[in-house]
């Protein structure tokens, strides 16, 4: 059931067994696989099903470093389906050396383990749509083993695997399994503004809720998920207090803190000496129907060894928006995104950024000579054979929507020499934080000063892993590395930005006074307050948080399972709405 909160009566009452704050991909996996159960669940979201300026405006930050940190407006949407409106869709889990002990990165510890958590593998494969839970080639005789052929596998390994959902946008994937039900509500146009404690501050007793036109509405049940994005989960705990008037969840002073995101870039060319026609360079369509792409990575054994970060790498393409790449494919790819037609094709962020724009966080850009219109049309007459490939290929499936769609494109390189985008870990810092300031949003919230930040340790990590990377193609003779800039370390500081991961400002931890919620994804010291999102992982690993966010909501949907008991409700009698005119 979807039900327009605007259309709801002021100082309304609504009650479930479980209500879920955010109906991005956490929330809408939570909300479902309960309502599957027979839990009735009420599901708020601040936006609707189509894109509203003036909700999504309630998220821009009060402060925040343009430099560092990408604009609330391009990272995050408020709307059903959230930040997968706006998503590429690549599908990658965490590593087993991300959950172990490793003071190189980090003193505090993840109270759960890797093994505790690939059961749910399978289940947020189902949910993201992206085929099965093989992400090692190694797994399967039905793909390409290495990105080269005969590559030989130690420290550093090509078997690494990225699914790619279709991709899939929750919103609309799962609207008429919304409509269809009885158990869940779907309430759009309504905003959580506040968490209410009961008097012992040990459980929620309701949470306040408002539209846009501050109408109030009240919310009950026996236990509440907050599924609004990273920061905008964290800002709603630091604007709701306990009765000893501390925020909510902030028993020790680590709310807020240890905000991450990932390190990426280019800073090198690959170089392989094999022959260019066998390299692995671009998608791969596995048994599945899923594109998949493979990485070069470092062996768990060797990042303790050498006190690396976890660090990932694949290959990409030239800038796009710098015309010396004389690509007929990729000139024709930036005249279109750069045209008014570019939104039809590209989120804001990935658009702005692949047509030579700063976007902190993305990996291109900014290009500081795009060259002229004439230098593009140039190499697209004079590379016609690329470019109508690709326009048939790429740009017919864009058109026809098909699925799966291709994630990207990429253009071979006849001297097998790629740029390598590299992907890595954000070391945590206690003092990378987000707190409130004194300026407000439409509805009373107040708005955050985000102060992301990274460190020499960030930088030093990146460029050390190249040199390994570059160390082990030279011994092994599989190719070489070839640095694009001479101080290395300065040319990632220019390039490191976030915000597009929202990783760590509720971290979860085995006792309360190391984190924010415990293994189960509770608030510490508060039975009936839980969190998904991915400001409760403790590191941030090489990988994008979407499917870790999946894995861990569908853990905690049955953890909750296990909590309660459904109960009998009308849904259709807990809502008084105005009638419709």
């Amino acid at each position: 059931m979807i039900i327009d909160g605007t259309r709801i009566e002021p100082e309304t009452t609504l009650t479930g067994d479980v209500v879920v704050v955010g109906a991005g991909p956490a929330g809408i996996v939570v909300a479902l696989e309960l309502a599957g159960k027979g839990f009735d669940v009420v599901l708020i979201e601040s936006g609707s099903e189509s894109f509203s300026q003036d909700v999504q405006s309630l998220s821009d930050a009060g402060e925040l470093n343009p430099d560092l940190h990408a604009p609330m407006s391009i990272a995050t949407r408020r709307q059903v389906g959230g930040a997968s409106v706006i998503w590429g869709g690549r599908c990658v889990p965490y590593d087993p050396v991300d959950f172990d002990y490793r003071p190189h990165v980090s003193d505090a510890r993840w109270p759960v383990s890797y093994d505790e958590l690939t059961p749910y593998f399978q289940r947020a494969c189902y949910w993201l749509v992206c085929g099965r839970p093989v992400f090692d080639a190694a797994m399967t005789d039905l793909l390409p083993r290495t990105i080269v052929p005969n590559f030989p596998e130690g420290d550093v390994q090509t078997t690494s695997l990225e699914r790619w959902s279709l991709p899939t946008n929750f919103g609309k994937e799962y609207l008429q399994r919304f409509r269809d039900s009885s158990r869940v509500r779907l309430i759009t146009g309504l905003t959580c503004t506040e968490i209410v404690c009961g008097s012992d501050g040990d459980r929620i007793d309701h949470l306040k809720c408002k539209t846009l036109a501050a109408k109030s509405v009240i919310v009950r049940a026996n236990s509440y998920v907050l599924a609004c994005g990273g920061l905008d989960t964290t800002r709603l705990l630091l604007a709701s207090s306990r009765p000893n008037g501390q925020p909510v969840g902030n028993h020790s002073d680590h709310l807020g803190r240890w905000y991450m995101g990932h390190a990426e870039g280019v800073i090198a060319n690959v170089h392989f000496s094999t022959p260019p026609r066998e390299t692995v360079y671009d998608y791969v369509k596995d048994i599945d129907g899923v594109y998949v792409r493979h990485r070069i990575s470092l062996a768990r054994e060797f990042q303790h060894q050498s006190e690396l970060p976890n660090i990932v790498a694949w290959l990409a393409n030239p800038e796009v928006a710098d015309p010396r790449h004389r690509s007929g494919a990729l000139s024709f790819a930036y005249l279109v995104l750069s045209s008014p037609l570019g939104r039809l094709f590209s989120p804001d962020a990935q658009r702005l950024s692949l047509t030579g724009a700063k976007v902190p966080g993305a990996p291109y850009g900014p290009v500081q000579d795009h060259g002229s219109l004439r230098d593009h049309l140039f190499n697209v007459l004079r590379d016609p054979a690329s470019t109508g490939r690709f326009i048939a290929g790429f740009g017919g499936q864009l058109l026809l929507r098909r699925r799966p769609r291709v994630p990207g494109f990429f253009v071979g390189s006849a001297t097998n020499t790629y740029p390598l985008q590299y992907h890595g870990e954000h070391v945590p810092h206690r003092e990378s934080r987000v707190t409130l300031t004194d300026i407000r949003d439409s509805l009373g919230m107040p708005r955050l000063a985000i102060d992301l930040r990274f460190s020499a340790q960030d930088f030093e990590g990146v460029v050390r892993a190249h040199r390994q990377w570059d160390d082990y193609l030279r011994r092994t003779g599989f190719g070489r590395l070839e640095y694009l800039f001479e101080d290395l370390e300065e040319a990632v500081a220019q390039r490191i930005g976030g915000g597009f991961h929202q990783i760590g400002t509720t971290r979860m931890s085995a006792r309360p006074e190391d984190g924010v919620v415990d293994q189960d994804l509770a608030v510490h010291g508060i039975s009936n307050l839980f969190v998904a999102s991915s400001s409760t992982f403790v590191t941030s690993g090489q990988a994008n948080s979407t499917f870790m966010i999946i894995v861990f909501a569908v853990r905690l949907a049955e953890h909750l399972r296990t909590l309660l008991r459904p109960r009998r409700v009308t849904p259709a009698s807990a809502v008084i709405a105005r009638p419709r005119e």
